[in-house]
C-alpha cells in the first residue's frame, strides 16, 4: 500500500510524463537523504527538513549542471507543498546557481546512428534505435503504458504511433519503412520464442526470462541499452558543464527537428506537433488528424532514413511515382485539350 504522503503527491499531477519526471526527482532526493519512509520524513520538524533540502541543493550544485537544478527541484517542491510542509522556498530559490550558456546539444548524425546499429545484433536494441530516430520521441515515452494497441499500419510501409496515449501530452508520431521493418522483425522474434502478442503486449519488453511474466521496458532500461550501444559503437561525446554535447535521447530529437524544419515543404506548425510541442495559439487551436500529420511526415521520410541503400531505394521509388503522376497529369491535359478541340469543331459546324 502506498504511503499517504505519496498519494497526496500523485493526486496533484495531471500529466503522466510529469508524474514520471517528478517521481525521478523525488527518488534522487531520497537517495541523497537516505530516510526510511516519506511519511516519516514529513513527520520531522520543519527546521530539520529545511536543512535537509538545503543540503541536497548544495549537493546538486556540486554535481549537476546549474541550469538543471530548478528542474530537479520541481518534484521535491511539489511533494512538500502537497503535504502542507511550509518550507522557506524563497530562501531555497535564492540559493540556486546562476544559469550558464548551455552546451551545443548536437544532433546524432546519420553516420553515427549507422554505427550504433552496427554495434548491436539485438533485434530489440535495433528497433529502439530506429524508433527514436524515426519519431524523435523522448525516451520516457517507453513505459508500461506503451502497448501494441497504440501502433497502427499506415501507407507506404510506415506505422503510426500514439505517444502518451490518454494523456494531455498525447500526439502522433510515425515510423519510416525501415523503422517499421525493424520493429516487425523484433516482434516476430518474440513470437518465435513463444510469446503471444496481443494489443496489451508492451511494444518493447525487458530481456527474456523463461517462465517469467512479460515485463515492459521502462525509461531506465532504455537508457541502459543506449549507453551500452553508444559505448560499443565507440562514439565519443564531449562533456561541457556536466552535459554531453550530444545528448543520448535529445540527439535524436535534435536530428528529427532539424530535418523537418529544413524541409521547406513541411508545415512548420505540424512539425511542432510531430515533436509533441505545444506551439503558441496553434498548440491550442491546431488539431491535425493522424492522416494530416502523416502527410507532412512522409515529405521527410527519405531524409529520416538511416540505411544509405534503403534511402536510395526509396528515392528511386518516389521518382518513379512522381514520374507516373506526371505522365497521368499530362494524359489528363491531353484529354482536356482534345475535348476542347472537339467542342470548338462542333461549334464551328453549327455556326
Amino acid at each position: 500500500m502506498k504511503e499517504r504522503s505519496i498519494l497526496r503527491f500523485e493526486q496533484g499531477i495531471k500529466s503522466r510524463q510529469t508524474l514520471n519526471n517528478y517521481r525521478d526527482h523525488l527518488k534522487n532526493f531520497r537517495n541523497f537523504a537516505e530516510f526510511d519512509s516519506f511519511d516519516g520524513l514529513i513527520a520531522k520538524p520543519v527546521e530539520e527538513i529545511q536543512t535537509l533540502v538545503e543540503d541536497y541543493l548544495i549537493h546538486l550544485k556540486e554535481n549537476r549542471h546549474p541550469n538543471s537544478i530548478p528542474i530537479l527541484f520541481l518534484g521535491v517542491r511539489h511533494f512538500f507543498v502537497m503535504n502542507r510542509i511550509p518550507l522557506y522556498w524563497d530562501i531555497i530559490r535564492k540559493m540556486y546557481p546562476p544559469k550558464i550558456k548551455s552546451a551545443g546539444f548536437k544532433p546524432w548524425t546519420t553516420e553515427k546512428i549507422q554505427k550504433m546499429l552496427a554495434a548491436t545484433t539485438s533485434k530489440r536494441n535495433r528497433a529502439i534505435i530506429h524508433f527514436l530516430a524515426s519519431t524523435g520521441a523522448r525516451i520516457g515515452v517507453i513505459d508500461g503504458n506503451f502497448t501494441l494497441k497504440y501502433i497502427h499500419d499506415m501507407p507506404e510501409g510506415c506505422k503510426a504511433v500514439l505517444l502518451y496515449p490518454n494523456d494531455n501530452e498525447e500526439y502522433w508520431a510515425f515510423l519510416t519503412p525501415e523503422a517499421t521493418q525493424a520493429l516487425d522483425e523484433y516482434h516476430e522474434e518474440r513470437r518465435q520464442k513463444g510469446e503471444e502478442l496481443t494489443d496489451n503486449s508492451p511494444v518493447f519488453r525487458r530481456d527474456y526470462s523463461r517462465g517469467k511474466k512479460v515485463l515492459p521496458m521502462q525509461r531506465s532500461g532504455v537508457i541502459s541499452v543506449m549507453y551500452r550501444v553508444i559505448n560499443n559503437a565507440g562514439l565519443e561525446r564531449t562533456k561541457v558543464n556536466h552535459h554531453f554535447d550530444t545528448q543520448m535521447d535529445h540527439g535524436f530529437r535534435k536530428r528529427f527537428n532539424t530535418i523537418l524544419k529544413l524541409k521547406n515543404s513541411v508545415n512548420s506548425n505540424v512539425a511542432e506537433k510531430l515533436l509533441g510541442h505545444k506551439n503558441g495559439l496553434d498548440g491550442v487551436y491546431l488539431k491535425p488528424t493522424r492522416e494530416q500529420c502523416f502527410a507532412e511526415f512522409r515529405k521527410a521520410i527519405v531524409e529520416l532514413m538511416i540505411d544509405d541503400s534503403e534511402r536510395q531505394r526509396l528515392k528511386i521509388k518516389q521518382l518513379e511515382r512522381e514520374k507516373s503522376e506526371l505522365e497521368h497529369y499530362r494524359t489528363k491535359v491531353d484529354e482536356l485539350w482534345q475535348d476542347k478541340l472537339r467542342m470548338e469543331h462542333v461549334q464551328l459546324n453549327h455556326a
